[in-house]
C-alpha cells in the first residue's frame, strides 16, 4: 500500500504543478494588471520624428506575452462574437508600412497621401503603422498580440509631412479622403488647435455619410514640435467638434493617464481606452514597439466600433457611437467624467448588450438619455474568482491523474479483463 501511495504521489506532483503553471496570471484579476510595460525591452514609438532625424528604425525585439490591453478589454471574449469581418477602418495618420510588416499583411490598403500626393506606400514615422496594427493587425506565429478587429481592413490615409506634423487644412483633406474611401469607421489619429470651416465641413460630411469619427482628446503626442501643443490651454480638434468621439487614455489599473493633462490643449473625452505602454507592430518588419497616448486609445475604440458594425451591420454611425458610450464600463449617463468620459470602452458589452431603446416603439436611432443607466456595468473579475477557477481546475486535474495512476496499472495486471463482482459467488448446481 505504501508503495502504491508513493507511486500516485510521484505521478500527481508534477501533474498538479504543470496544471497550475499552465494557467497564466492565475491570481491576477482583470482590470488589476501589474503596472509595468508588456515588455520593458521593446523600443518606443512616437507620433513625430525630430527635425533632422532619420525615419524610425525597425524593432528587432518581440514579446510573447499577451498585451495587458487585450486582457483588460476582454478582446478574446469579444472575438467569440465578432472579429470585424467586412468592415473598413480609415486611419488618418502618418501612413502605414504594410508591405514589410507581417501583422499588416492583407489587412492594410494604402489610401491617399493628401500632403505629398499619390497613394500611401510607406510610413517614415511609424505611428500610423502602429495604430493600424492595434485596429486590425493579425496574430503572428509565436505572439499573442493582435488587433482589436483582426478581420477588418484598414485604409491608411496620410495627412502629415514626413516628420508627422499636420495642419488643420491637411487634416480636413485627410478626413475627406477617408470619407471618400467609403470607410464607416474613421480614426483621426491627429490633433490641431483650431478648426477652420474646411475642417468642420469635412467632419460634418463624414458624419452625414454614416461614419463613426474617433479622435484623441489631447495633443500630448505632438508635444515635441507640433503647433497644436504650444497653446497653453483650450480644446483640440476634431475631438471638440459635435458628433466626434473624443477618446482619452487609461493605464493598466483603469485610472486616467494624467501625463501632460495639466498642460497643453485638451478636450473633455467621451470615452476612454488603454493608452499606456501598449504593445503593437511597427515599421520595417515583424518587430514590436510600445506606444501610448490618446491616439493609441482611439485605435482601441475604432477597433471596437468595427467589431460592432460587423456584428450589427444595420446600425448607423450615430447608433454605433451611442452603443459604445452606453455600454462603456462605468457609464453613468450623459455627464462625462473629466478624466475618462462616460467610461472605458467595453467590447463584449458593446456587442452583446440589449439597449432600452431597442425595445421601445420609438425609432431605433433615437438617443435615450438614460440608456447608460439602464445597462448596468459588469463587475470585473476578482482575484477570488480567478483563484476559485484555478483551484477547481487543479482539483479536476488531480482527480483525473489519480484515476489514471490507479486504474491503468490494475488494468494492465488483469490484461484489461473485467474484475469479479464484489459479492459472494454462487455455486453451480
Amino acid at each position: 500500500m505504501r508503495s502504491s501511495r508513493s507511486s500516485v504521489s510521484r505521478t500527481l506532483g508534477p501533474a498538479v504543478l504543470a496544471a497550475l503553471l499552465l494557467v497564466p496570471n492565475a491570481a491576477s484579476p482583470a482590470g488589476a494588471v501589474p503596472r509595468d510595460e508588456d515588455s520593458p525591452s521593446l523600443p518606443g514609438i512616437r507620433a513625430t520624428v525630430a527635425d533632422g532625424r532619420p525615419c524610425t528604425a525597425k524593432s528587432a525585439k518581440k514579446s510573447a506575452r499577451t498585451p495587458w490591453a487585450q486582457s483588460f478589454l476582454g478582446i478574446g471574449r469579444a472575438w467569440e462574437l465578432s472579429r470585424g469581418a467586412g468592415v473598413e477602418v480609415a486611419v488618418v495618420s502618418t501612413g502605414a508600412d504594410a508591405s514589410r510588416v507581417p501583422a499588416l499583411d492583407g489587412r492594410v490598403t494604402g489610401g491617399r497621401d493628401v500632403v505629398a500626393g499619390g497613394t500611401v506606400e510607406d510610413d517614415c514615422v511609424g505611428y500610423g503603422t502602429f495604430l493600424a496594427g492595434l485596429v486590425a493587425g493579425k496574430r503572428q506565429e509565436g505572439l499573442a498580440a493582435a488587433g482589436v478587429a483582426p478581420e477588418a481592413r484598414v485604409i491608411a490615409v496620410r495627412a502629415t509631412d514626413k516628420r508627422g506634423l499636420t495642419t488643420p487644412e491637411a487634416l480636413a483633406d485627410g478626413i475627406g479622403a477617408a470619407t471618400a474611401s467609403g470607410a464607416r469607421i474613421i480614426h483621426v489619429a491627429l490633433a490641431v488647435p483650431s478648426a477652420p470651416r474646411k475642417l468642420k465641413d469635412a467632419v460634418a460630411a463624414a458624419l452625414k455619410a454614416g461614419a463613426v469619427v474617433v479622435a484623441p482628446a489631447s495633443a500630448r503626442e505632438w508635444e515635441s514640435g507640433s503647433g497644436a501643443s504650444r497653446a497653453e490651454s483650450g480644446p483640440v480638434y476634431p475631438a471638440a467638434l459635435p458628433g466626434v468621439l473624443a477618446v482619452s487614455s487609461v493605464g493598466p489599473g483603469g485610472e486616467p493617464d494624467t501625463q501632460g493633462a495639466e498642460q497643453g490643449p485638451r478636450t473633455r473625452p467621451r470615452l476612454s481606452a488603454p493608452g499606456v505602454s501598449v504593445t503593437g507592430p511597427g515599421p520595417g518588419g515583424g518587430g514590436q514597439f510600445t506606444g501610448g497616448g490618446d491616439a493609441v486609445a482611439g485605435a482601441f475604440v475604432a477597433g471596437t466600433a468595427a467589431l460592432v458594425l460587423s456584428y450589427h451591420p444595420g446600425l448607423s454611425g450615430e447608433q454605433i457611437a451611442h452603443r459604445l458610450e452606453a455600454t462603456a464600463y462605468g457609464a453613468v449617463g450623459d455627464a462625462p467624467d473629466p478624466g475618462v468620459g462616460l467610461g472605458v470602452v467595453d467590447p463584449v458589452r458593446a456587442l452583446s448588450a440589449v439597449l432600452p431603446e431597442e425595445h421601445a416603439s420609438s425609432p431605433s436611432g433615437t438617443r435615450n438619455a438614460s440608456a447608460a443607466h439602464a445597462v448596468p456595468p459588469l463587475d470585473p473579475p476578482t482575484a477570488r474568482d480567478h483563484a476559485l477557477a484555478v483551484a477547481g481546475g487543479a482539483v479536476a486535474v488531480t482527480l483525473l491523474v489519480a484515476f489514471l495512476a490507479v486504474v491503468l496499472p490494475r488494468g494492465r495486471r488483469r490484461g484489461w479483463r473485467a474484475g469479479t463482482a464484489g459479492g459472494p459467488t454462487a455455486s453451480a448446481d
